[in-house]
C-alpha cells in the first residue's frame, strides 16, 4: 500500500469514530458473566481403573453477583452399581450419584475497583473405567453449569407540559435504556418525552423487550414456579423453564403497574429467546408535582436462574497391571 492510500485508509477510519458508525465495544455488555477459567481432568492421559481429578473453576466477569453457582458433570457412563468396570465408578470403584457428579462453587461475587473477583472452585475424585492393555479410549465431559442472576437497567423518563413542550423545540424519540451485564438483554420500547396538557393525572404506557443473547436458557428462581435445588443443582421442570421476572420500579410521581397482573412482578414467558411485556404508566401530580417539566431515572431489574454449557476431554489408556 503507498503512502497516499495509507492516509485515506486512516481519514476515513477517523470519520467512521466520530460519526459513530464504529462501534464503542466498552459500552457492549457482557452477555456471558461467569468465565469459565479451567475444566479440566487430570492426569491426561489416565491409566485405566485409576483414581483421577475433575476440576473447575469459574469466575464473575459481570457486574452483578451470581448466587448457588453449581456444575454437574455428565457425558461418558457412570457406575450405577457395583461391579462395573468398564464405566467411571467413585475413587472407591462403587456407583456415581447426581450429587458425587455436582461441584458447588458457590456465590461468585462480581469484581469491583478495589476488589477482584474471587473464583470459585471444586473438584470431583473419580476412578477410570477399566479397558484392555493397549487400547486408548476418549472420553468427552460435559457440565451443565447453572446460577442465579440478574440483569439491571434503567431509562429516563421525560414529563412535560404542552406549552413547554411547544418551545423547547423537542421531539419525541425513543429512550435510550442502560443494561448491566448478564445473557438476559433488556430494552425500552415507547417514546419521550410524555405530555401532558391537564393538571391532575394521566396514564400512558411501557413496554420493555427482553432478549436472552447467551449461549443458555433461562429460569425461574424466586417463585411459587421456581425451580428447586438441592446437593445435584436446580431440577428445572415446564413450570420454570424459559422464564424470568420482570420488574420496573415506582420512582416519586411516576407508578408502574404490569398489565396482566395485581402484583409488581410479573412473569416474562421466554419464546425463541425473546420475551414483551407491558406496564401501565401513571403520572400523578402534572400541574404541581411535574410543573413545566420532568426527567426521571426508572430502574428496571430482571431476575433469573440461567443454564448453560462447557465441555472437557480426557484420553483413558489401557496399561499392564
Amino acid at each position: 500500500m503507498n503512502r497516499n492510500s495509507k492516509i485515506l485508509v486512516v481519514l476515513i477510519t477517523a470519520v467512521l469514530i466520530t460519526s459513530g458508525c464504529v462501534d464503542d465495544e466498552e459500552n457492549e455488555s457482557n452477555t456471558s458473566p461467569i468465565s469459565i477459567n479451567d475444566f479440566s481432568i487430570t492426569p491426561d492421559p489416565a491409566p485405566g481403573d485409576q483414581t483421577v481429578n475433575v476440576q473447575m473453576e469459574a469466575e464473575n466477569t459481570g457486574d452483578n453477583d451470581a448466587e448457588n453457582v453449581y456444575a454437574t458433570i455428565f457425558g461418558p457412563t457412570f457406575a450405577s452399581g457395583e461391579d462395573e468396570q468398564r464405566t467411571w465408578r467413585d475413587d472407591s470403584g462403587g456407583e456415581v450419584s447426581s450429587e458425587l457428579r455436582t461441584m458447588e462453587l458457590n456465590d461468585l461475587s462480581a469484581g469491583s475497583d478495589t476488589s477482584p473477583a474471587v473464583p470459585g472452585r471444586d473438584t470431583i475424585t473419580l476412578r477410570s473405567p477399566s479397558i484392555d492393555e493397549g487400547r486408548i479410549v476418549p472420553y468427552t465431559f460435559n457440565a451443565r453449569l447453572q446460577y442465579e442472576y440478574q440483569t439491571t437497567g434503567s431509562t429516563s423518563i421525560e414529563v412535560m407540559s404542552d406549552d413547554r413542550y411547544e418551545d423547547s423545540d423537542t421531539s419525541q424519540r425513543r429512550p435510550d435504556t442502560e443494561t448491566s451485564d448478564g445473557p438476559i438483554q433488556l430494552e425500552v420500547q415507547g417514546t419521550t418525552p410524555h405530555i401532558f396538557y391537564d393538571d391532575g393525572d394521566a396514564e400512558d404506557e411501557l413496554c420493555i423487550t427482553l432478549t436472552n443473547q447467551g449461549s443458555g436458557d433461562p429460569f425461574l428462581v424466586s417463585t411459587d414456579s421456581s425451580a428447586s435445588h438441592g446437593d445435584s443443582g436446580y431440577d428445572i421442570d415446564e413450570e420454570s423453564e424459559d422464564k424470568v421476572e420482570l420488574q420496573i420500579e415506582d420512582v416519586g410521581n411516576v407508578q408502574f403497574s404490569p398489565q396482566g397482573s395485581d402484583e409488581e412482578t410479573i412473569i416474562v414467558d421466554m419464546v425463541g429467546d425473546q420475551g414483551f411485556q407491558c406496564f401501565d404508566m401513571e403520572l400523578e401530580g402534572l400541574g404541581t408535582v411535574t410543573d413545566l417539566e420532568q426527567t426521571t431515572d426508572i430502574p428496571i431489574e430482571v431476575k433469573y436462574g440461567y443454564e448453560e454449557e462447557t465441555s472437557t476431554s480426557v484420553t483413558v489408556e489401557g496399561r499392564r497391571n
